[in-house]
């Protein structure tokens, strides 16, 4: 399995895994042209070749531009700029994280919400840049190492705040972080947004081979080198473990049919997995347990929705590894219309397991009025006839 190891020995930005990327072998001219399809007046990048210290690497320099997006509009260029779906939904995924934290740290709506600094060109230029990059290295998982922040005090639009800004804390939600006595803004929103996308809170990175090392160099003088760095390796120890949290919560003074709906919006909320059984509790009543499966960067919003949605006053969570398989989705166009396919993958890269999803089969079903399994079986036949 190919797997990309980021080392934020300095910190992450988007611009500085950018240059690690490029001294990775991602092609420059392919990002160049890239940049070049967001607008007309995006600004300049040059690569240029630094070194501090003993280490050798790139640093990306970025011309300016005063060009400003609304949130919409980055969603926009983003979603309708031509290059491949994966890299459009990457970089999308990248900026709601950002939305996301930016919303619930000043405590208003999306559609209320302006980035200031984040809404810049510079910011779709990093996360289209990045996506691309990662994309290109065929990596199946992404790992980082522990991410650095400073301290102090920074300046801002927003005027002085702590340092870290609490965005970047709030995208790193769950995943590890280490503090230095800089007062510099060490990792950006839109670094953090870069972890928190393609890593899993938790996950520790297996031992693997290098194929190559990349170095997004800085300018910062420091005790430390102001340097990022990627590892491209591979190995064949399992990629696909994370650590997760199980929450449970025994109820007897709830309605089913409000479980029912606590556990669906618990699942839109990233809930890995929702159950809900009968339990015999004190004085022979009986009662519902609860119990959600939550990734590591999901535990508090999942632990404070239950409490919110939930009559219950206490619950328990324990520590678990779990294990998944690699997976990918992929459409496949019938004569029925476009039906999805998740695909199962083992270490070695061999399919193991599909399955085709159900919201498809049920679309096509209702509208041809025909029963859902039989539906599912001309599907299945003719996606076996188009796949061989």
């Amino acid at each position: 399995m190919k797997i990309l190891y980021i080392d934020p020995v300095f910190g992450m930005s988007g611009d500085m895994t950018i240059s690690a990327l490029i001294d990775s072998g991602v092609p420059f001219d392919a990002l160049e042209r890239l940049v070049g399809k967001i607008s007309p007046d995006a600004p300049s990048m040059k690569p240029v070749r630094l070194t501090q210290g003993v280490i050798s690497g790139i640093h990306l320099e970025i011309g300016e531009s005063d060009r400003y997006y609304t949130i919409s509009e980055m969603e926009q260029v983003i979603g309708g700029i031509d290059v491949e779906k994966e890299v459009r939904d990457d970089a999308l995924g990248m900026l709601s994280l950002v939305v996301a934290a930016e919303s619930r740290i000043h405590g208003i709506s999306r559609d209320e919400l302006h980035l200031h600094e984040l809404s810049h060109i510079d910011t779709i230029m990093d996360l289209l840049c990045v996506a691309y990059g990662v994309r290109y290295l065929g990596a199946e998982r992404v790992f980082c190492g522990p991410v650095p922040c400073g301290s102090g005090t920074i300046n801002t639009s927003h005027g002085s705040i702590p340092n870290p800004p609490p965005v970047t804390l709030e995208i790193l939600r769950g995943h590890p972080l280490v503090f230095y006595g800089e007062s510099l803004e060490l990792t950006t929103p839109t670094g953090a947004a870069i972890v928190a996308h393609y890593t899993e809170p938790g996950s520790t990175v297996p031992a693997f081979k290098t194929i190559r090392e990349g170095y997004g160099v800085g300018t910062y003088k420091s005790s430390r080198p102001d340097v990022l760095r990627i590892f491209t390796g591979e190995t064949d120890e399992p990629a696909y473990d994370h650590e997760v949290k199980v929450i449970e919560a025994d109820i007897d003074d709830m309605e089913m049919e409000y479980m029912g709906a606590v556990a669906d919006r618990l699942r839109a909320a990233g809930a890995l997995d929702v159950l809900f059984f009968p339990v015999s509790m004190k004085k022979g009543r009986t009662g519902i347990r609860l119990s959600v499966t939550a990734g590591m960067g999901t535990f508090e919003k999942i632990v404070d929705m239950i409490f919110r949605e939930t009559t219950t006053f206490g619950m328990r969570f324990h520590r678990h590894m779990r294990r998944v398989l690699r997976r990918e989705e992929v459409t496949v166009e019938t004569s029925f219309g476009p039906v999805r396919v998740k695909k199962g993958f083992d270490p070695s890269g061999r399919v193991i397991k599909t399955h085709i999803e159900f919201d498809d089969v049920r679309s096509l079903a209702d509208a041809k009025n025909i029963p859902y399994r039989e539906a599912l079986e001309l599907v299945r036949k003719e996606i076996e006839t188009i796949q061989g």
